[in-house]
């Protein structure tokens, strides 16, 4: 009956560990992905191969799509985010920079000539940048300020 119960509660101890895991990768997945796919485009060395302009446009289009999903994702996860805690919001701010740090290997790769990148891949980085520095900038002050206001709010003042 022991044994049971043990067994029971490793059960339990290891869907909490795989829910929090999804928690995280829900609420701070979005920089990771973005990194992830930055990665692929710049090392594996994805480049469309296209014979239109029209063709081309409609893979720069996906990229530029794939940017604001990102920053939806991002705004929501801040919107999301509890409350008067510093940390959640030193974690964020540490994961949002991850595709900048992505970029900028890239950047040093290509000037040190290990890396030859094609237009199309200039362009990913470009869009990558905008919409990171728009999470990093934009949403980490909207995110300050609604924990000042939070914290303010808490302690009776205005």
């Amino acid at each position: 009956m022991e044994a049971m119960h043990a067994n029971l509660a490793g059960k339990s101890n290891s869907g909490h560990a795989a829910w929090t895991i999804l928690y995280v990768a829900v609420r701070h997945g979005a920089p990771i992905v973005l990194s992830v796919l930055l990665w692929w485009i710049l090392w594996v060395g994805h480049t469309p191969s296209v014979a239109t302009t029209d063709e081309a446009m409609k893979h720069v289009s996906w990229i530029g799509v794939i940017a604001l999903l990102y920053v939806a994702w991002q705004a929501r996860a801040i919107l999301e985010q509890p409350r008067g805690g510093v940390v959640h919001a030193l974690v964020e701010i540490l994961v949002s920079v991850l595709p900048l740090f992505v970029v900028g290997y890239a950047v040093v790769d290509w000037a040190r000539g290990v890396n030859q990148l094609s237009v199309f891949q200039v362009i990913v980085m470009t869009e990558a940048v905008l919409a990171t520095l728009i999470d990093v900038v934009i949403f980490t002050w909207f995110s300050l300020r609604l924990n000042r206001l939070t914290m303010t709010h808490s302690a009776g003042g205005n």
